[in-house]
């Protein structure tokens, strides 16, 4: 009886022996598989990086920045005189736009999807567009910056085709680099330009429809 007993126990242990080398091979095929995943997003970035990258584009910036505009006033004269750089870049359809001293005068604004006062601007801006606002010699460009997709009305590619906007529109890089080459100010964040290529004047924050074309209109 006590070989019997001795040789059942000795079965009892082989397969537990098996079972647990079997445990080492599917726990070290999952650690090899967690460390491919982690390498993969590593190289390749995750699905929100990809996202955010196709709502921004790359920028070249030629020429000297404007200084940062102060904060505590919606107007500034500061940089009254000096000429921005140009600045290249795309819109959302992959086109190339440019924003250079040509000769003509310039409002350029720069706005953000999730600023208030930017989903307020474009619309009462557009409409003015709409019903035949312009003013002669004068040309308006958009840069879309700023951009966070974790914040409200994200893309903004989707928020500015509802609004069904017509200004050209760059697409800022990931930095901010054209917004803080103009001067990095508020949202929305407007720097007018005389055609001589020098800066006229540059506000932070809403401008109603006269006021934005009274300063369009002193420009030339």
């Amino acid at each position: 009886m006590a070989k019997e007993t001795t040789a059942s126990s000795t079965k009892a242990a082989t397969p537990q022996k098996s079972s647990g080398s079997k445990t080492g091979l599917i726990i070290g095929a999952v650690g090899a598989v967690a460390v491919l995943l982690l390498a993969a997003v590593v190289i390749f970035g995750t699905t929100e990086t990809s996202g955010i990258e196709s709502e921004t584009g790359e920028v070249t910036i030629d020429g000297v920045s404007l200084p940062l505009m102060p904060q505590s006033a919606p107007q500034d004269t500061t940089a009254n005189g000096l000429t921005p750089p140009d600045v290249a870049g795309s819109n959302f359809a992959g086109d190339t736009v440019t924003i250079t001293n040509d000769g003509r005068a310039k409002g350029i604004v720069f706005v953000a999807h999730w600023c208030p006062h930017c989903q307020e601007e474009v619309p009462r801006v557009q409409e003015w567009i709409d019903g035949g606002g312009s003013v002669d010699g004068v040309d308006l460009y958009s840069v879309s910056t700023s951009v966070r997709s974790t914040q409200a009305n994200y893309p903004p590619s989707d928020w500015l085709e509802q609004e069904g906007w017509t200004v050209p529109v760059i697409l800022d890089d990931a930095d901010g680099s054209a917004h803080l080459a103009y001067g990095g100010g508020g949202f929305p964040y407007w720097v007018f330009v005389h055609s001589d290529g020098t800066v006229a004047l540059r506000t932070s924050g809403q401008l109603q429809t006269d006021q934005l074309v009274q300063i369009l209109e002193s420009l030339n």
